[in-house]
């Protein structure tokens, strides 16, 4: 019942941070991208993995709503050539902002894992805080936040329960390098009373034609405390192409 229960009570709790958004004028639309994921590598280890991103932003006068779903999927051979699969993992978040000025802003954000591969039968974290827009200009969009939160992990062997109060730190950063070259790096770390996660998402796209572009990316997840037999990083470099709306 805790698998069910907890998650859903987190989400309860975050849903009126994402639905009080003021009505929307009706000329205003939301923005986001779609993107789709492929990497292949051989030799000493084979292995073809593919993931998909999406992400829905609604940027109002007052409130600031993104959500964001992925799923990443990666198929390998074992040592008799038979194929096998090396990665499962689905992640889901809601986000919402409350602009106190046209720099600053309130935050609250529901983060749910459930990874495959990582020991843990899911990860639920929920924090709340605050943050401001250190840079904006047309080439250069940085900002920043931080808050205190709270986390909730199942052990998947033995099925006990972590819990722990955590510090999120968290940087998004855009570089406009020409109006068909876009550069971002999106930055977390959250500091637990058990345990430390650190993500990192840096990522090129190049426009194709349109909506439609390319993209390289490389992203790393780093925990510092993991249950045995489990490695602390997960780094992967992935060609996708994305559908920006």
């Amino acid at each position: 019942m805790k698998k069910v229960s907890l998650p859903a009570a987190l989400l309860a709790a975050a849903t009126p941070l994402s639905l009080m958004a003021e009505d929307a004028p009706a000329d205003k639309l939301w923005g986001g991208e779609v993107t789709l994921n492929y990497s292949q590598s051989s030799g000493n280890t084979n292995a073809t993995n593919f993931s998909g991103k999406s992400k829905a932003e609604r940027d109002g006068k007052v409130w600031r709503n993104t959500f964001k779903l992925e799923g990443d999927n990666e198929v390998g051979e074992d040592d008799e050539g038979e194929d096998i699969r090396t990665a499962e993992k689905y992640f889901a978040s809601a986000r919402a902002d409350y602009k106190l000025t046209e720099k600053s802003f309130l935050f609250g954000l529901l983060e749910h894992t459930d990874d495959r591969f990582s020991g843990y039968a899911y990860e639920t974290a929920i924090s709340l805080g605050y943050g401001r827009q250190l840079i904006e200009t047309p080439q250069h969009n940085l900002k920043a936040d931080i808050g205190p939160g709270y986390r909730y992990s199942e052990v998947e062997e033995s099925g006990d329960a972590e819990e722990e109060g955590m510090v999120r730190l968290g940087a998004q950063y855009v570089w406009n390098i020409t109006e068909r070259a876009v550069f971002d790096e999106d930055f977390s770390t959250e500091l637990g009373e058990e345990k430390t996660i650190t993500k990192s998402l840096t990522r090129l796209k190049v426009q194709i034609n349109g909506s439609l572009w390319g993209s390289i990316s490389y992203e790393i997840k780093h925990t510092d405390e993991v249950p045995p037999g489990i490695k602390n990083s997960d780094r992967k470099t992935l060609l996708g192409l994305n559908y920006v709306f």
